[in-house]
């Protein structure tokens, strides 16, 4: 006879398993209990089953009956962690003992719920698959609550997925703990309350309310009502002004201002849902007129424009019609070319046997350069020099300044800029005459100054098209690149050589006025000596003739102008070089006069 399985030499072994692993089972969910306790916040519960991280791994031992061979071993918990073994085939339901008790899920606020009799435990917010369940919040104890307003504690709030890591502070102390200690909340109560005074029966509580009602940013309702009292009247005139388009005290700053201050979209959409607009502030209530005003930014805009423009023609126009001039005066000068030709003779001259020589021509800017040569002993440089040459023989040219006058007037007019400007707002007034041509008010109100307007601007850009040509024929005349050309770069170059023109003239002017006067100071001077050495009688004194004495005076003053050694500092000198050339018998007379 085969050996008797286990389950038939013991009969109880079956029950006794199923005793201690209920044992287990129910400190697995006392565990579980106290976990929810700590977690979750008050007065929320939920009979929630969790296993610890200490899951218990049923035996992989098959349990004998006394009826057949077959081995098994009782389930575990369907969604049970990671760490819980996985389940065996369960035994048929004839071979199944006696249900123990079921464990009880105690929870705050609610009745035992009883377990599925014959099977541990399941964890009722675990996840599908056999998830952990950890990750469902266990039922906390209910907080306790003041009875009073309390002062407020200002800290820094961890949220629970955080305090019940592992490894946290918070998760390290359970709320069941021995070692956990329950504040004073009486005592914390009554020192910590935000002290209520009570009124009087008489005194009736009155609650403050606003004085007005704003629902604009505090800096843009101040920059807003300092736009308002500019005008010195009140908002209903202003909104006025701009429904009928009145600009007389807009301007063009103005109105750029008042398009930067326009409400924006969630302004417009408190102010309309407001109920109190009696209440509103200032700003607010100018708001809301301009609310009132169909197409107000539309209308503020044809202002703006049609002021803009007015300004922006007044200021083209003359710019333009200076430079075409400018332009005109380049190409018909018969000065110019002449004076051209001559500083390119000279320059050929100064640059004989180098690469620069034997030159055709010259950039406009070299015209500059002429004062960059100077003379050798003299103080002037070749432009000087050839504006000589031209007042002696050629003193027509001496007027090139006055053709290049109204040259010099276009200088710093940048045409690119003029040109761009006026596209610019070209293009701006055709939109809004566009955007315009469904409202028949603003139409009728703005129409025509718009189209005033795009014509003169479309004038404008006719001139500009024609200067743009005679950019082109300047740029041939100058042997320039069309495309490289610069109107502003030729007219500084022209009105910087009128200038040095200018003072080389008034320079070489004054030259000669001071070598007329030296030359006149010169003749004087002469005449003045000739007079000085004539002596008594009018005889012409000569150097080395016997002075009589009554001259001596004047003599000795003419020989002192002229820089003679007197006697006196003269004796040391030889004889020779002292005593004048005389007759024996005046040699005589001078020798008998010093002995006696």
């Amino acid at each position: 006879m085969e050996r008797l399985p286990a389950y038939k030499k013991c009969p109880n072994s079956n029950k006794l398993a199923q005793k201690r692993l209920v044992q287990k089972v129910n400190k697995c969910i006392q565990v579980d209990m106290d976990l929810e306790e700590e977690s979750l916040s008050a007065g929320q519960c939920t009979a929630t089953t969790i296993c610890p991280p200490e899951t218990i791994t049923l035996s992989r031992q098959p349990l004998r009956t006394s009826e057949n061979s077959l081995s098994s071993q009782l389930p575990a918990c369907s969604v049970l962690p990671s760490q819980c073994a996985s389940p065996l085939p369960a035994l048929p339901p004839s071979l199944l003992p006696l249900p123990p008790p079921p464990p009880l899920c105690p929870c705050v606020g609610q009745s035992m719920v009883p377990m599925p009799p014959s099977y541990p435990p399941t964890c009722s917010n675990a996840a599908p698959g056999g998830a952990s369940g950890h990750e469902s919040e266990p039922c906390p104890k209910k907080a306790k609550t003041p009875t009073l307003r309390m002062k407020p504690f200002d800290w820094q709030k961890l949220p629970w997925d955080v305090v019940r890591e592992s490894h946290s502070m918070w998760a390290s102390v359970t709320s069941s703990s021995d070692e956990v200690i329950d504040p004073d909340y009486t005592s914390i109560e009554q020192l910590f309350c935000v002290s209520q005074t009570t009124p009087k029966e008489t005194a009736v509580p009155k609650i403050k309310e606003p004085k007005e009602i704003t629902f604009i940013d505090m800096k843009k309702s101040l920059l807003l009502n300092i736009f308002l009292k500019q005008f010195k009247c009140s908002n209903e005139e202003v909104a006025n002004m701009i429904e009928k388009g009145d600009r007389t005290k807009f301007d063009a700053d103005t109105l750029k201002q008042l398009m930067k201050l326009l409400p924006e979209k969630h302004e417009i959409e408190n102010l309309k849902s407001c109920k109190e607009k009696a209440k509103l502030a200032n700003a607010d209530q100018f708001y809301l007129l301009l609310l009132g005003i169909t197409s107000y930014q539309l209308r503020i805009e044809c202002m703006l424009f049609c002021e803009e423009t007015s300004s922006l023609l007044d200021l083209l126009w003359p710019e333009a019609q200076m430079v075409r001039r400018a332009c005109e005066t380049l190409l018909t000068s018969h000065r110019l070319p002449i004076f051209c030709q001559l500083i390119l003779k000279v320059g050929n001259f100064l640059n004989y046997g180098r690469h620069t020589g034997d030159a055709g021509g010259f950039k406009i800017n070299t015209l500059l350069k002429l004062t960059e040569i100077k003379a050798n002993q003299t103080p002037i440089t070749l432009l000087h020099h050839i504006l000589e040459e031209v007042e002696k023989n050629h003193t027509d040219l001496l007027q090139l300044p006055n053709d290049l006058e109204c040259v010099s007037k276009a200088e710093g007019t940048n045409f690119e800029v003029m040109k761009a400007e006026a596209d610019a707002h070209l293009k701006k007034l055709l939109k809004i005459e566009h955007n315009m041509s469904s409202i028949d008010d603003l139409k009728a109100q703005y129409g025509k100054s718009i189209q005033g307007h795009i014509n003169g601007l479309k004038e404008l850009e006719e001139e500009l098209a024609a200067i743009k040509k005679k950019k082109a024929e300047l740029a041939d005349y100058l042997c320039e690149d069309r495309n490289k050309l610069s109107l502003q770069d030729v007219f500084n170059t022209m009105k910087t050589f009128r200038d040095l023109f200018i003072k080389a003239l008034k320079e070489n002017q004054e030259r000669k006025e001071q070598a007329t006067k030296a030359e006149k100071r010169k003749k004087l001077l002469e005449e003045e000596e000739a007079k000085r050495q004539k002596g008594e009688y009018g005889n012409i004194i000569q150097k080395g003739d016997v002075r009589p004495e009554a001259c001596v005076t004047d003599a000795l003053l003419v020989d002192i102008r002229k820089g003679f050694q007197l006697w006196k500092t003269t004796r040391n000198k030889s004889e020779s070089e002292i005593v004048p050339k005389t007759s024996p018998t005046e040699t005589a007379s001078v020798t008998s006069a010093s002995i006696t």
